[in-house]
């Protein structure tokens, strides 16, 4: 009895910092104090928070600059409302004419721009993973939104690391937030029907033409994919051809459809 009374304190001590640890209580971006990993005035960078959101790219979700979105300004709300979602369903942007992505759609929580891109690269390459479970609720309810519109139970797929960066890694961080975004969502996810049979040079320093080509073959899907809609969860969308190369191996297994969902879209491609 006289060891639990001494240590009674210390594991209340314990279970407290690991509470606080699970839901922090200061947002990641202005540091005040915040029920969530970002506070709501700062989720006003998400693109559902914005009424001054960008018209995307029906298929790769760049930002859009059209007579859709000059001319919107002047409507009511309502009109509005429905002209994004006819704009953001059916115009699709001049890169996208000319080289037709194999994803069908893809779906994008805002811009790869401050002050969210610091805090994705938190995630990334310092395993902050509480940032995975801020992004993947927000991935989780945009997706029941799409949902919607498009009624069929798809299945959540994470774009897999290289054996080899994962082990260096630790973790790989689209698997981090589909696991969030799949129970959010409540739709199914799995980590094994997609795979990356090689490691492939960072792509962060080359062209949209060279991305092409160091993807090429990287991806094997499973046929358990035959016949299903596919959600393919990255964390940044820049040229697409990670979610290009992905959503070819899950279409040559016999997928029927691919929505890519990224957290971030770089507003420029290269």
């Amino acid at each position: 009895m006289p060891i639990l009374r001494a240590t009674f304190p210390t594991l209340v001590r314990l279970a407290g910092g690991l509470l606080r640890t699970a839901l922090p209580d200061h947002c990641a971006i202005c540091h005040r104090r915040a029920a969530r990993q970002v506070c709501a005035d700062c989720a006003q960078a998400f693109d559902a928070a914005r009424a001054d959101a960008p018209l995307r790219c029906g298929q790769c979700a760049a930002p859009l600059t059209s007579p859709a979105a000059r001319t919107r300004d002047a409507m009511t709300p309502e009109a509005e409302g429905a002209a994004i979602c006819r704009t953001q369903s059916t115009v699709v942007c001049g890169q996208c004419l000319r080289h037709r992505p194999a994803f069908d759609q893809t779906l994008t929580l805002a811009d790869y721009v401050a002050p969210l891109d610091t805090l994705m690269i938190r995630l990334k390459y310092h395993s902050a993973l509480p940032l995975a479970r801020e992004f993947g609720e927000r991935l989780g309810d945009a997706l029941t939104a799409h949902a919607d519109v498009t009624p069929f139970t798809p299945l959540l797929v994470p774009v897999p690391l290289a054996p080899s960066r994962l082990a260096s890694r630790g973790f790989n961080q689209a698997w981090e937030l589909t696991r969030v975004a799949s129970r959010r969502a409540n739709l199914p996810a799995s980590a094994h029907v997609l795979r990356r049979d090689r490691t492939t040079a960072a792509q962060r320093r080359l062209s949209r033409e060279a991305r092409k080509r160091n993807l090429q073959g990287a991806f094997v899907a499973s046929d358990h994919v035959c016949g299903r809609r596919i959600v393919l969860i990255d964390d940044v969308m820049t040229t697409g051809a990670t979610c290009d190369a992905a959503a070819a191996a899950l279409k040559h297994a016999g997928a029927t459809h691919v929505l890519a969902a990224v957290v971030l879209r770089t507003p420029s491609s290269s």
